[in-house]
């Protein structure tokens, strides 16, 4: 049998303490070791893994039995520690976005090749059967050209607090690169291949931060809308994505979305079999056909695979360099050019 990738965590939050509940899942990986800059909290999260525990980096890198490095900091510091891992001979599993600026992201992926290591983007929209379903139709032709892309993201950002790194942009790099390279990233799969920004604007709450944008853009013949605000509550938050064809209309709800509609009057037979999982058909007064597919299990339990897929790529390829990943350093860097983009037409008005 294939030994198990270790795996070496840096970053013991919220969303690490996830990350490591769904790797332990996984025969795949091991976790071998945790590292945090509050060592009480590392070394919890270690003890309840059977791993290490390290108060920087610097510890973590020196430990052999880790292979892969999962970062999960703040994006300002992606681009000296992802350097740091892959110079030790680390391979990266790189939480969003890949860095803040195109000449770091690019620095990653230029290091990672030299030295023959992987390195991958956490993604999980890749991973998430309902867009790959969105993808595979939209590159099906079945129901026509794409003709629009439209996001809606309703984000719960009352529940940051001021002083959370998520609102300054030299710790985050703002709405656009910490948040909308997944979606950049995810039309970008669906139109097949990379946009470009036309237009960008920003809105500002009381405290002069950043917490409403939107830009317009285009994906070859395709037009695309992206809206992202953080001034939603955990009840009142909603993430729709339209997507706008020829003959008919896909919709996605929730930012990991855990279900899918399709309104077309395009015989249902030559675009069923991609649905995923359960899927509920109406036929309305009109004659087109509304067939919805969801996940029963619901949005936990589809974003834990989503990571553990990721991850799961990333164990293959390490121990065959042949494997191929879902998500590639090229793509984290062509979602971060977008979005360093937007960015800075926004900050030009």
């Amino acid at each position: 049998m294939t030994k198990p990738v270790g795996i070496g965590l840096v970053g013991a939050g919220a969303y690490g303490e996830f990350c490591l509940a769904a790797f332990s899942q996984m025969p795949e990986v091991s976790i071998a070791a945790v590292a945090d800059v509050n060592h009480e909290r590392a070394q919890q999260l270690a003890d309840q893994y059977h791993a290490r525990a390290y108060p920087n980096l610097e510890g973590l890198l020196n430990d052999a039995d880790v292979e892969v490095v999962a970062l999960n900091t703040p994006p300002n510091l992606h681009a000296p520690q992802g350097l740091a891992a892959l110079n030790a001979g680390k391979h990266l599993f790189c939480e969003k976005p890949l860095a803040l600026t195109v000449e770091d992201a690019q620095k990653l992926i230029d290091t990672a090749n030299a030295k023959g290591l992987r390195l991958t983007v956490d993604y999980v929209m890749r991973q998430n059967p309902f867009w790959a379903f969105a993808a595979s139709l939209a590159h099906s032709g079945v129901l026509g050209t794409l003709r629009h892309m439209d996001l809606a993201n309703h984000a719960a950002g009352l529940s940051l607090p001021a002083n959370h790194w998520f609102w300054n942009p030299a710790l985050s790099g703002g709405i656009w690169i910490e948040h909308g390279v997944h979606f950049f990233d995810a039309f970008a799969w669906v139109a097949g291949g990379e946009g470009q920004i036309l237009g960008s604007a920003a809105y500002q709450h009381g405290d002069g931060a950043t917490d409403r944008v939107e830009c317009l853009a285009r994906y070859g013949d395709a037009a695309a809308h992206f809206y992202h605000g953080f001034d939603q509550s955990s009840q009142t938050e909603q993430t729709t994505v339209t997507l706008t064809f020829e003959q008919g209309y896909v919709t996605l709800r929730e930012w990991v979305p855990t279900s899918i509609e399709v309104l077309t009057p395009v015989d249902d037979t030559l675009w069923s079999n991609l649905l995923p999982r359960t899927v509920e058909y109406t036929t309305l007064d009109d004659g087109r056909r509304l067939a919805r597919a969801y996940a029963p299990e619901g949005k936990s339990v589809v974003y834990t695979r989503a990571i553990q897929d990721g991850m799961r790529q990333l164990a293959a390829a390490v121990r065959d360099p042949q494997a191929s990943l879902t998500v590639t350093g090229e793509q984290g860097l062509a979602s971060l050019r977008m979005a360093v983009a937007t960015t800075s037409l926004a900050s030009d008005k």
